[in-house]
């Protein structure tokens, strides 16, 4: 017998279950009726196998939270918004999944096609006219690695069984479908797929003559160096860079994305993290570029036009980059931890190599790189200044970060200019430790870091992790360019716990920086920041506005004797001052399982 509410609508979240997405981030509209009839009778009959339902008031949350999820775990979840205008609202967050390689369902209404009840689910209300687009899939298109339309329920399941291929595809990234109300209002009989018939492809690997060019390039090479910018995002990777830099010595390792930890801070090899501007690309005779979008900037730091560069990633080409002329005497699409698997056994395996790289010039390369190595650590640790009373900057606030918090919290860091002093400091070391956006429309981390945690949590169980902090660092700017009232909201709402450290510099610095490095001599060099209009001046109360969006009372003091008060926002100028607040941090936020905003005035 045919159920009645079996809809297009059910069978949709039941795909979306049973494709392993456990959680939708949800923002509905009037397109969404049988959508919630749905979701309703999921909840009631079947709670523990139906997608925990996350309401966000608005949709820059929704798609930042299951960006974060998908960086921890490297799985897809979904995004629920509604028609045209829900679309358009997901805004910098559709670039910041594509081009951060972070995998996304976007399901969106459509308006319904037919205007005089003929079906259920057609127009009812004045809107349905008002936001019909011409072509709604083609305001992300661009964006996607896949778009689609489900317009009968008898293939809703294949749709998204087809979207979640790409989407989990390398290089991963969102995808979206659409349907229309009458299409998720149709009855249908329930069916299933089988699920392992509905993989992404496999993993590349690198052709025999690919991994004899490199290795023997990297080792005959008098300056070697590494570029990587995503290698780090499969947790696996940094294990074999490290393998490789230490059957190499001499060689360098710089990471340019700073998107994830993709390679110790604390092992020799590495130079840190640039975005693309390091000096160490300007002498280096060979360069092995992996999963890197820009290694460098062609017009500051170009390598040498006689040095030798081979590229391997999973979109070498950078195909949805228009421009993008970076050179290479090799290029193959293959998969970062499968080819260094590769490049490792191969120098494993070969006596001749292991031979020639016991020359005594190897040893003296290796000691020189030490003596560099430890010659940068003096001076990154000479830079903050820790008395109680100093002011507050990235320096001693990367430096407080790690010597007071947990050596398993995890950062989720959208600092912009302060993020490379940030990582300096704070000198990750652990896979997953550091998570940034890749992308670069500010306000991401907002949301990413609730669906970092609410990934962490869910791996608690599955995997019986320990506990982890989540420290969420993010500049006034960003903090403020996507609805900082939502996340925390959703943070308070769902008992989501976060430590958000908040940078008040007082408005936007990168657009000053950009416009020096065009006009070096030009006005701006003696403009104020209001004559820029960077300026955040008088600044917000953002330590305030966290337990006003979390239902607290607010107040200027500090409410310590309020323990009900679930995000707790305190200010901090000083150094004295962030060493108080961030034992606070420690007990609330870890043992309590409570929310905090600290505000740094720098």
């Amino acid at each position: 017998m045919l159920d009645r509410r079996y809809t297009t609508a059910f069978a949709l979240f039941e795909a979306l279950w049973e494709a392993g997405i456990t959680a939708c981030f949800v923002n509905v509209g009037s397109d969404h009726p049988s959508i919630i009839e749905a979701i309703v009778k999921g909840k009631r009959e079947r709670p523990n196998s139906w997608p925990r339902i996350i309401t966000c008031p608005s949709k820059i949350t929704t798609i930042s939270m299951a960006n974060g999820y998908a960086r921890v775990t490297g799985r897809a979840q979904a995004v629920l918004v509604h028609v045209n205008v829900g679309t358009q609202a997901l805004g910098q967050g559709i670039h910041n999944a594509s081009v951060g390689r972070a995998p996304v369902f976007i399901f969106a209404g459509l308006c319904p096609y037919i205007e005089s009840g003929e079906l259920p689910g057609s127009r009812t209300e004045y809107m349905h006219w008002l936001q019909k687009a011409p072509d709604q899939k083609a305001i992300v298109r661009q964006y996607c690695r896949y778009t689609g339309e489900v317009r009968t329920g008898l293939n809703v399941k294949q749709t998204i069984g087809r979207a979640l291929q790409f989407a989990n595809n390398a290089p991963k990234g969102p995808v979206y479908v659409a349907s229309a109300r009458e299409v998720l209002a149709e009855k249908i009989s329930p069916y299933l797929l089988q699920q392992e018939q509905w993989v992404p492809i496999g993993p590349s690997a690198l052709p025999e003559d690919a991994i004899r060019d490199i290795v023997t390039a990297l080792i005959e090479a008098e300056r070697p160096l590494i570029i990587t910018g995503y290698s780090g995002r499969d947790r696996r990777t940094p294990e074999l860079l490290v393998a490789l830099a230490d059957l190499i010595p001499g060689i360098h390792v710089h990471d340019t994305g700073g998107s994830n930890m993709c390679f110790p801070f604390s092992h020799v090899a590495s130079e840190g993290f640039r975005l693309s501007f390091d000096e160490c690309t300007t002498d280096a005779d060979v360069i092995f570029l992996l999963d890197c979008d820009v290694p460098w900037i062609p017009s500051r730091n170009p390598p040498p036009k006689d040095a030798k560069i081979y590229h391997v990633d999973s979109d070498p080409l950078n195909q949805q980059i228009p421009v993008s002329f970076f050179p290479a005497h090799g290029r193959w699409k293959a998969d970062s931890y499968t080819a260094l698997k590769q490049l490792v056994s191969y120098i494993q395996n070969n006596s001749v190599l292991q031979a020639e790289l016991r020359n005594s010039r190897y040893a003296v390369r290796q000691d020189t790189r030490a003596k560099a190595h430890e010659t940068r650590l003096a001076t990154i640790a000479s830079l903050p200044r820790l008395g109680d009373q100093e002011t507050l900057d990235a320096h001693n606030i990367g430096k407080l970060l790690r010597e007071s918090l947990p050596d398993s919290t995890t950062y989720v860091v959208e600092a912009v200019t302060c993020s490379q002093a940030l990582f300096d400091q704070l000198q990750p070391k652990r896979p997953g430790e550091w998570i940034n956006c890749g992308g670069t429309g500010i306000g991401w981390s907002n949301g990413a870091a609730l669906g970092v945690k609410m990934a962490l949590k869910d791996l608690e169980v599955e995997e019986e992790r320990k506990p982890s902090l989540v420290c969420h660092v993010v500049g006034d700017g960003s903090f403020m360019c996507a609805a900082p009232s939502s996340a925390l909201w959703v943070a308070s709402k769902y008992k989501i716990p976060v430590l958000t450290i908040v940078l008040n510099n007082g408005g936007w610095k990168a657009p000053r920086k950009s416009t020096e490095l065009v006009y070096p001599n030009g006005l701006n060099a003696s403009a104020s920041d209001e004559e820029i209009n960077i300026s955040f001046r008088p600044t917000p109360n953002y330590a305030a506005l966290a337990e006003a969006a979390a239902g607290s009372e607010v107040g200027w003091v500090n409410p310590t004797e309020n323990k009900d008060v679930w995000i707790k926002g305190v200010r901090a100028r000083t150094v004295g001052d962030m060493k108080t607040a961030l034992q606070e941090a420690k007990s609330r936020v870890v043992k309590e399982g409570k929310g905090m905003l600290l505000e740094l005035l720098l």
